[in-house]
């Protein structure tokens, strides 16, 4: 896990791919589509991470997300503002529920024996045990350098967590990652209407607005995978019709 901005804007979502881009996600799309379909999405466990700030709530935020079944003209503009204190959070969706935000310490150094240590060891005990006891899932990071070190997938190799390697990943592909263009968006958008001061507030609205997020409607998401692996590499790695 490393510090990151916020997830991307509709500008930076519609962003020209380069071509060795395409090809690559083209390359990598229709092996990623084999194992989702045919309802084997439900094993998977799609994990990110994200600043939240206290800017984010209270206020409308300077982030625009493209819900995929909302035309860009729809979008209204947002007023822009300045970015102040806030919590770098990680959090997973699943067809099994909802994990639970996780949130890194101020100041720590974000490396692979931090993201063992601090996410993955309590997220494997409680979360993965509760949810998937027989261990019946498949993890999914993004490309984030301690996600992607061989130390972390050493460590999942070792507690026999099944998970996408690195170049299994579709690479600047945010309109098929769940995490992109639902979680953080539908997150946001509810703590913009709360009234949050503090960070520790705001540690307890994000819990509360997490735990809220409807099931159907992240199965909804999660079901939507395969179709979008599949048009990507239709679409010869471009991105998807919606972000153009």
């Amino acid at each position: 896990m490393t510090s990151k901005p916020d997830p991307p804007t509709q500008a930076s979502m519609a962003k020209a791919l380069n071509v060795s881009q395409q090809v690559i996600r083209r390359q990598r799309s229709w092996p990623l589509y084999k194992p989702l379909r045919k309802d084997r999405w439900r094993k998977f466990i799609i994990t990110d991470e994200s600043w939240i700030y206290l800017s984010d709530t209270n206020a409308k935020s300077e982030v625009q997300y493209l819900i995929r079944d909302q035309n860009r003209r729809d979008l209204t503009p947002s007023t822009t503002v300045p970015h102040s204190k806030g919590l770098m959070v990680w959090m997973g969706i699943s067809a099994n529920g909802v994990f639970k935000p996780r949130f890194v310490q101020p100041g720590a150094k974000i490396n692979s024996e931090y993201y063992i240590q601090k996410i993955l060891k309590p997220f494997l005990k409680d979360d993965y045990c509760r949810l998937y006891p027989n261990g019946d899932a498949v993890f999914h990071q993004d490309s984030a350098p301690s996600h992607a070190s061989r130390i972390t997938q050493k460590f999942l190799t070792y507690q026999q967590v099944q998970f996408l390697r690195s170049r299994q990943w579709l690479p600047n592909s945010p309109d098929s990652a769940s995490c992109d263009y639902f979680l953080w968006g539908r997150l946001k958008n509810k703590l913009n209407k709360r009234r949050v001061s503090t960070l520790r507030g705001l540690q307890m609205a994000i819990r509360e607005e997490a735990k809220k997020i409807p099931q159907e409607m992240i199965l909804r998401e999660l079901k939507s995978c395969p179709k979008l692996c599949r048009q990507i590499y239709y679409a010869e790695g471009r991105h998807s019709e919606k972000l153009r």
